[in-house]
Parts: structure tokens; C-alpha cells; sequence
């Protein structure tokens, strides 16, 4: 694990550590992730690859693309494929983790604005309460949303 990864895990972060491009999207295929940090210069695949894989499988993902190669043209690609931002290193440890928070935010909304878009439409298209609350089951899980109070 690396030396940010351990930095990360002390302020409180949950961290999946990953090496290569592959174990990454292989770690994001298992479990859903609020914000990947992603290094452009990875092995196997670069990291531009890896944040388009990361986004077709978890469209809500933010990423924070971190390089210390950085050009016009990656800084465009990651841009095309919506990261959250695009930083150089090095970077400033707090600087770093602000984005991260703000990434983490960001997520949140927009996935939280998208379940209650699908949620609008469910209970506009009508149907028996039945039907409904079982497409509404089936979009809170889907957008891994829990309305009971007990969350916060």
C-alpha cells in the first residue's frame, strides 16, 4: 500500500489500493466507489482507459485523474470523460483531500438528483401500490438509497 493510501486510511477514508489499470477496474467491478484517484501513467493501460471503464460501470463515479506527465491532449481526454479534476503532481496533501471531499460530495448529488428524477417518474406513471413500491424498492436499490430515518 502506498504512502497516500496509508495517509488516506488515517484521516478516515476507505481506500482500495490498486497497482495496474486491470485491478482496478477488477476492483470496481466488486464494489461501488465514491471517487477513484487515478494516475494517468499506470501499467497495462493508462489511466484515461481506466477512468472510461470506471465510468461505464459506475456512471455516478468521480474521478480525480493525478499525473505527473500531464498534457493537453490527457488533460482533454479526462475532461471528454468527465473527470472531476485533473491534478499534477505533486500535489498538496490537503489540497488532495479537499478534492476528494468535494468529489464525494459531488457523487452524492448527482446520484441522489437522479433517484428522486426516476422516483418523480415512478409515481407519475401511476400503477397499483403494489407496483409501486416494488419499483420503488427496486430504484432504491438500484441507486443504493435508503429514505428510513435511521440514516444519516
Amino acid at each position: 500500500m502506498t504512502f497516500l493510501s496509508q495517509r488516506l486510511l488515517r484521516r478516515g477514508f476507505t481506500v482500495t489500493a490498486t497497482t495496474s489499470g486491470p485491478d482496478a477496474v477488477a476492483a470496481a467491478d466488486r464494489q461501488p466507489f465514491d471517487v477513484a484517484v487515478v494516475d494517468l501513467k499506470l501499467p497495462v493501460m493508462d489511466g484515461v482507459e481506466v477512468l472510461g471503464r470506471l465510468k461505464a460501470g459506475q456512471p455516478f463515479l468521480e474521478a480525480i485523474m493525478f499525473t505527473g506527465h500531464g498534457s493537453a491532449d490527457s488533460a482533454l481526454e479526462a475532461g471528454r470523460l468527465d473527470a472531476f479534476r485533473y491534478v499534477i503532481k505533486p500535489c498538496d496533501y490537503e489540497e488532495l483531500v479537499a478534492l476528494i471531499e468535494a468529489a464525494g460530495r459531488r457523487k452524492r448529488e448527482r446520484q441522489t438528483a437522479a433517484y428522486h428524477e426516476a422516483l418523480q417518474e415512478i409515481l407519475a406513471g401511476g400503477g397499483s401500490p403494489r407496483e409501486i413500491l416494488a419499483a420503488t424498492e427496486a430504484l432504491r436499490h438500484q441507486y443504493e438509497q435508503d429514505d428510513s430515518p435511521h440514516r444519516s
